[in-house]
């Protein structure tokens, strides 16, 4: 499958199963030692195409969106699932690594390759809180955020494809986000220049106080990923986000709340 667009990675860049067979296993073996996953709800995920709305968490690492899309991959299953992705990874990674993500089914983050995803028979991942979710900090971990978009609503009501949410949990305490430098952000332009919402202030190994998206040895902690049942996008935008979130959220709080007695139980 070929993405036809204005620049190489991300946007022709095309799935390869065997690149896949190849490469996942790896990643998925690193992740699932380190973070010691529980994921739930696999019988909830459809047998045709659909749009997986995720939270994310991690920073600049986002270990829970690597973890997910790993162990979906090695299901083996259809649809294939590709993951709308931000184009500054495309633009400004060393051009391996944007050739590596776009074989695993990264494709620019727009409407139009998520319709020509949708139309070739593939799921579509998306996580609509974007930088500023996966870097919300430390005492915003128990809260998704979407900060306001609807999109991914839209999106689902034209393509004709049910809403999946895949909730996750945990991988924000692999390192301390004191603020998300949003305020930052917006003074330097980032939000204009290169799309960045969020420029995150972290404490973190082997680094720890950092600036900005800096890559880091991340905590071991136990990521939990909870697959829910397909929800219908139809409706009043406003009304069908809100509920989206609402479940998610209640998710995410139950999950929290598990991690901490186990907490207890271990001290």
């Amino acid at each position: 499958m070929k993405f036809k667009q204005r620049s190489l990675y991300g946007q022709s860049g095309c799935y390869d199963q065997d690149y896949i067979n190849w490469q996942v296993p790896n990643i998925k073996r690193w992740t699932h030692r380190w973070f010691r996953p529980e994921i739930t709800g696999l019988e909830h995920l459809p047998t045709t195409p659909f749009l997986g709305v995720g939270n994310h968490s991690g920073s600049v690492l986002i270990p829970d969106t690597y973890i997910w899309l790993s162990h979906y991959h090695m299901l083996h299953r259809q649809p294939n699932l590709m993951a709308l992705t931000h184009p500054g990874i495309f633009d400004y990674y060393p051009q391996r690594i944007a050739q590596a993500l776009s074989k695993m089914g990264a494709i620019r983050a727009s409407a139009r390759n998520a319709y020509k995803a949708f139309a070739q028979g593939h799921a579509v991942q998306i996580y609509p809180g974007g930088d500023r979710d996966a870097c919300r900090p430390f005492y915003r971990g128990r809260k998704i955020e979407f900060n306001g978009q609807t999109n991914y609503i839209k999106l689902a009501q034209r393509a004709k494809v049910p809403i999946v949410p895949i909730v996750s949990s945990g991988a924000h305490r692999s390192l301390c986000v004191l603020s998300d430098g949003h305020r930052i952000a917006r003074a330097l332009k980032l939000d204009k220049l290169i799309g960045l919402q969020a420029l995150p202030i972290s404490l973190c190994l082997p680094w720890g106080v950092t600036i900005g998206p800096i890559p880091y040895l991340p905590l071991p902690v136990k990521v939990r990923l909870s697959v829910l049942e397909p929800i219908d996008p139809h409706g009043d935008v406003a009304k069908v986000d809100a509920h989206v979130q609402s479940i998610m959220n209640a998710v995410l709080n139950k999950n929290q709340n598990k991690a901490q007695q186990e907490d207890v139980c271990e001290a």
